[in-house]
Order: structure tokens, then C-alpha cells, then sequence
């Protein structure tokens, strides 16, 4: 971890499973950083904001939405792997993390 600059392009795969949740939670905002998972987490949100349904409650000013549950593109278990750039807050978070990660230079 030591070895990886801030600014370079890292590969990030999980190695092991979290023993925590704010572990797990960690991990998955750190993954959601890669181009992939960020295209499909817009593609989804496209998709449930053309979903939603409008019904008009109790009168014309009263509206009421029902939105679709938001689905998600990284679950957090081993062999997810992403690749970003390694800024200093995603270096902070990959060391309270890495008993969990395998860290490497893209």
C-alpha cells in the first residue's frame, strides 16, 4: 500500500470476505469509484426515474410517487475487482481496509 502515489491508476480486487459491515460498506463505496460500476449505477437510476409512478392523493395538490428500489451493480464479496484513480481519501480507506484487498498498480 505504501508504494501506490496518489494520482496513479490502481487495481483493486477483494481477497477475502469483510468480518464487519462498515468494512463491507467501505469496500462497496470504493469499488462504486470504477467507470463500469458508475455507468451502470447512471443507467439504473435513468431506469427508475422513467419508472416512477405518479398518483395524484386526497386532491390535485397532493402527490404521491412510488419509486423503484434502487439496485446494486457491487455486493462487496470476493473476486470484485474495479479499477480507478488512487486519490489520498480512497488510500485512506483501502488501509482500513486491507486485510480484505489486493492493491495494485494498473
Amino acid at each position: 500500500m505504501s508504494t501506490i502515489a496518489p494520482g496513479s491508476k490502481i487495481a483493486v480486487t477483494i481477497t477475502r470476505s469483510p468480518s464487519n459491515a462498515a468494512a463491507k460498506k467501505t469496500l462497496v463505496r470504493v469499488l462504486s469509484r470504477d467507470a463500469g460500476v458508475k455507468k451502470e449505477n447512471a443507467r439504473l437510476a435513468k431506469t427508475r426515474k422513467v419508472n416512477t409512478r405518479v398518483t395524484v392523493r386526497g386532491g390535485r395538490l397532493r402527490v404521491w410517487e412510488g419509486r423503484l428500489v434502487k439496485q446494486h451493480p457491487v455486493k462487496g464479496v470476493v473476486g470484485e475487482t474495479g479499477t480507478f484513480l488512487a486519490t489520498l481519501d480512497v488510500l485512506k480507506d483501502l488501509a482500513s481496509v486491507a486485510a480484505f484487498v489486493e492493491v495494485k498498480a494498473a
